[in-house]
């Protein structure tokens, strides 16, 4: 069998597991996490917290799941949940979702598969929240794994992919996400707004069996994870909200790096998250960069 053809059906998986609907108005609240205080260990005198986003964010298949959160798979281990605990969260709600877009956090949509119909994120963010995290835009135009299928294809593909499609496709990425981060900032005007970066799924200088061999230009696609990471930086600071950078941070920690990876290649151990997302110890990492900025 030729070694693109288990990535390939990877990508494939990737995209069913985040395919969202168009939007619908029967939206239940109940699909975001809302606790008050952070862990019975912690003082709740910390900010009251929310956090919005994508897969990144949300945690799938790393365990142990909410199962309250239905079709948007969020681990209770994900980096918003560890952040409020050490930050001791008065409150605290996660509202992030697997396969968000941009248009997921500013309106509701409807799910596959029967599951209950998602709210527009933004709604778990009012004028009495003080800390918001958003960590969103990988899947807008389906960047992130458009650009892995480029990347697989023989000859010129993935150089044409990221000359052609990706400069098109950032800048509106880059304005949709300055104007969730704005939307934001309205409904909570004395809250900080911290945008959170990607973890480096890819290294630039080589490949490796995890990432399926030689079937992947991992420069091409590494190139495309810094050019989002780039993309962020410039929409944070046209909204006046912080980033928080992890492309630098993932450098010896990407999914080549064996025990030292923060994020799986296509094979990933049960319970610590999905093909080509973050595992525990990548949630740990942006938790960890995350707080520090927030104590700051």
């Amino acid at each position: 069998m030729p070694r693109t053809r288990p990535l390939l059906a990877a990508l494939a998986l990737i995209a069913v597991t985040s395919a969202c609907s168009s939007s619908d108005g029967s939206a239940d609240r109940s699909s975001a996490d809302t606790t008050t205080g952070a862990g019975s260990d912690t003082a709740a005198t910390g900010p009251r917290y929310v956090a919005l986003g994508d897969s990144y964010t949300a945690g799938p298949q790393l365990n142990p799941t909410d199962k309250a959160s239905d079709t948007c798979l969020r681990s209770t281990k994900n980096y918003p949940h560890l952040l409020a605990e050490a930050i001791g969260a008065a409150s605290f709600t996660d509202a992030s979702c697997s396969g968000a877009t941009t248009d997921n956090v500013l309106e509701s949509v409807a799910t596959v598969g029967g599951g209950k119909a998602v709210p527009a994120q933004i709604e778990a963010v009012d004028k009495d929240t003080q800390l918001v995290t958003v960590g969103i835009g990988g899947n807008d135009s389906s960047l992130f794994s458009s650009l892995s299928v480029a990347c697989t294809q023989p000859g010129t593909a993935c150089e044409d992919y990221l000359d052609d499609k990706v400069p098109g496709i950032l800048r509106d990425t880059g304005k949709n996400i300055a104007t969730v981060l704005e939307a934001v900032k309205e409904r909570a005007p004395q809250a900080r707004v911290v945008l959170v970066g990607y973890l480096g799924v890819t290294p630039a200088d080589r490949g490796c069996d995890a990432l399926g061999g030689d079937a992947l230009d991992t420069a091409g696609v590494s190139a495309g994870e810094q050019s989002i990471d780039r993309t962020m930086a410039a929409a944070a600071r046209t909204a006046g909200a912080t980033y928080v950078s992890m492309n630098a941070a993932s450098k010896g920690h990407d999914a080549c790096a064996g025990d030292e990876a923060w994020t799986n290649g296509l094979s990933p151990a049960l319970g610590d998250g999905a093909v080509l997302h973050p595992r525990a110890a990548g949630m740990a990492a942006v938790a960890s960069a995350v707080e520090k900025v927030v104590a700051s």
